[in-house]
């Protein structure tokens, strides 16, 4: 007992519950090797459990999606492509620190399939970070105001992969616009960003307000990017690079 009751504690202090329950898991007639790689594959199972789900909370997603609820259909979205989306996620682009941009008109599920992506990425070990457009853009007005703004930019250009959802759906404001530009602009080749938006490029000006400044932005996140029509029949996507 007096062992049990040591390997328990110590257990306890070096926070490996498995090894603390090793009863469960041992069995009376393996060889030592045998038993120590059971607990030792156990901990590790549950470590990369617990690290997960603590990047999906980290991430920020308003409601878990997955590639395997996402419906294609062809009647809904003709321009949208299985093999592109299946070979997207495989999250290559992180690893190339290109760019993904979903454009399509509402209820398309651009959203979803960015969750999604998102989730695939955090399972291959990288970390994700989500926000609606207009979300961004009042958080980095805030920060801007109280003088952490450095320290917010810092934070997100460090994750592997931001998700940028529904840019378009709101007029931005000359200082949110500029901050919103600092952001995915400084990404550019340095770390990969996904975009979901209801506006085909060629209507970007209307809610950043400034020509240059949305050509300027365009420029940078189509730039070796794939591009996913989302739109419905009969909703062209104008404005845009060839498919790569």
């Amino acid at each position: 007992m007096r062992l049990e009751s040591e390997i328990g504690k110590l257990a306890r202090k070096m926070n490996w519950p498995v090894v603390e329950q090793y009863k469960k898991h041992v069995k009376k007639d393996g060889s030592f090797e045998d038993n120590l790689l059971t607990l030792l594959r156990l901990e590790n199972d549950r470590r990369n459990g617990e690290l997960l789900k603590r990047r999906i909370k980290l991430a920020g997603f308003p409601i878990l999606k997955t590639l395997d609820t996402f419906e294609f259909d062809s009647a809904k979205l003709p321009y949208l492509k299985q093999e592109q989306v299946l070979e997207i996620a495989v999250c290559d682009f992180i690893k190339d620190r290109t760019n993904v941009c979903a454009i399509g008109n509402s209820g398309t599920g651009k959203t979803h399939l960015m969750t999604a992506i998102g989730m695939e990425a955090i399972r291959k070990g990288y970390s994700v970070r989500f926000c609606r457009a207009c979300d961004l853009a009042v958080r980095l007005s805030e920060a801007q105001s109280e003088k952490k703004l450095a320290g917010m930019l810092n934070a997100l250009h460090k994750c592997a992969l931001l998700c940028v959802d529904e840019l378009g759906y709101m007029t931005l404001d000359q200082r949110s616009a500029q901050l919103l530009f600092q952001v995915l602009a400084g990404r550019y080749e340095v770390r990969s960003t996904m975009i979901t938006s209801n506006l085909e490029f060629s209507k970007w000006p209307n809610f950043i307000g400034d020509p240059i400044m949305a050509t300027a932005l365009i420029d940078r996140l189509i730039h070796r990017s794939a591009i996913l029509n989302m739109n419905g029949e009969g909703y062209r996507l104008r404005g845009a690079p060839a498919k790569k």
